[in-house]
């Protein structure tokens, strides 16, 4: 009879392995890569004060796989308040995002615009959505008002999701707008999610922001009701790939005016660099040198590297390790930072308010005061942008200054105070 099984010789083993390996790893892809609902449940107050403009609101989890959050910022509200970020009245959506609004009264355009962000659970940092498409739903009117929903996002595609649309949409480079062409609301309070005629779809092969923007068009003074939108937004997750390399320690230590950083990694076999990261204020980094790893990847490597720092007006400086891949991704070390502070520096002075926006008040110790002390304002570089003189006090005029992080540095002879501020618009 004939052989109806495959016989494994030696030379057909790795081929099938390979096989193996290329089918699983398309299931593990295909099974990724189902875009499912995005789940806009119970949001948090991140900052700002809740249902007023600039407020940001965090909605977590949004995927069954737990990796994205949803950072949804409210740009501005024009001729509306924010009544509920999230309303699910019965028979609405409860995964969708539902903004309720307002109207203030008045003839024109009335909307609210948000700014969603998506970023790795319990962080700020943006992450792609794939396959991302939002479904905008129960679009419709009245004698006195006329509903619209718009999108701005990343090389948007559109569609209607009837044959006999009750919408009117264009599209206008990266703003895909909606408009309702029905007078007549078939949801009542609610959304009507079985009408397809009063719905369009956008699709965008993975963001990480949208901007929606939400509102109606009153045609006749009076109506200041309530107005729900429904956002349904889809997308998946993929599953982050661990980078190759292990590492085993980091330290940051000050010696002779230098920051001795060290570190051991293993499994470094497809690891292509790391970046040591400096910053002054743990927000803003800047690559302070680039090493790469050892020929032998398969053992324990050490690592050492002394950053010069003399001269530095900061009294903190932060580090950390950027890990890069061979295929671009990297991940980051644990942050460590030193202190710059001697016993030069133990005589504080006082500035405020901080943040600032205008004037920065000086003052000075009192064993300092009526002596020849001159002040300088530094950037996180070290380079002067203003210097003045001090007796016992002194007024900085800020205003002129951009945004950031600085530091008032103040000389007294041989004794240094030196003072982190913040400057803000």
């Amino acid at each position: 009879m004939n052989q109806l099984y495959p016989v494994l010789s030696k030379t057909g083993l790795p081929a099938i392995k390979r096989i193996a390996l290329l089918l699983f790893a398309l299931y593990i892809y295909s099974t990724a890569a189902v875009a499912q609902n995005l789940k806009f449940n119970t949001p948090t107050v991140e900052s700002g004060t809740a249902n007023q403009a600039g407020c940001v609101y965090r909605f977590s989890n949004l995927t069954s796989g737990g990796l994205i959050d949803a950072l949804v910022k409210v740009d501005s509200l024009i001729g509306v308040s924010l009544y509920d970020i999230d309303a699910t009245p019965s028979g609405a959506s409860t995964t969708a995002l539902q903004p309720q609004l307002q109207s203030t009264g008045g003839l024109g355009y009335h909307y609210a615009v948000f700014t969603i962000t998506f970023v790795n659970v319990g962080t700020t940092v943006p992450t792609p959505v794939f396959n991302f498409s939002s479904v905008f739903m129960g679009l419709d009117g009245s004698n006195q008002m006329t509903e619209f929903n718009s999108i701005t996002v990343a090389n948007p595609t559109w569609a209607y999701c009837s044959s006999t649309p009750k919408v009117a949409v264009s599209q206008d480079g990266d703003m895909v707008w909606g408009t309702a062409t029905n007078s007549n609301p078939t949801g009542g309070q609610g959304i009507d999610e079985t009408d397809s005629t009063q719905m369009f779809r956008v699709s965008s092969s993975a963001p990480t922001t949208v901007t929606m923007r939400v509102g109606f068009y009153q045609h006749q003074n009076g109506w200041s009701g309530n107005d729900l939108f429904s956002l349904n937004m889809r997308g998946n997750e993929l599953q982050p790939i661990v980078l190759a390399a292990k590492l085993a320690g980091f330290t940051a230590q000050l010696a002779n005016e230098k920051v001795w950083l060290t570190w051991s990694a293993s499994q470094e076999q497809n690891l292509s660099h790391y970046c040591i990261e400096r910053s002054y204020d743990n927000k803003n980094y800047e690559q302070a040198a680039l090493l790469f790893p050892a020929e032998e990847v398969t053992g324990l490597n050490n690592y050492s590297y002394k950053d010069a720092i003399k001269n530095s007006a900061a009294a903190v400086i932060y580090y950390r390790l950027k890990m890069v891949d061979k295929d671009g991704r990297f991940k980051y070390s644990e942050t460590k930072f030193v202190r710059l502070g001697n016993g030069s520096d133990s005589a504080k002075i006082a500035a405020y308010p901080n943040p600032v926006v205008n004037e920065l008040h000086i003052s000075i110790p009192q064993n300092w005061q009526n002596k020849r002390v001159n002040g300088q304002l530094l950037n996180t570089n070290g380079s002067i942008i203003k210097i003045f003189n001090i007796q016992q006090s002194a007024i900085l005029a800020m205003s002129d200054v951009p945004a950031g992080t600085y530091y008032i540095k103040v000389v007294n002879g041989k004794e240094i105070s030196i003072q982190p501020i913040v400057k803000r618009n």
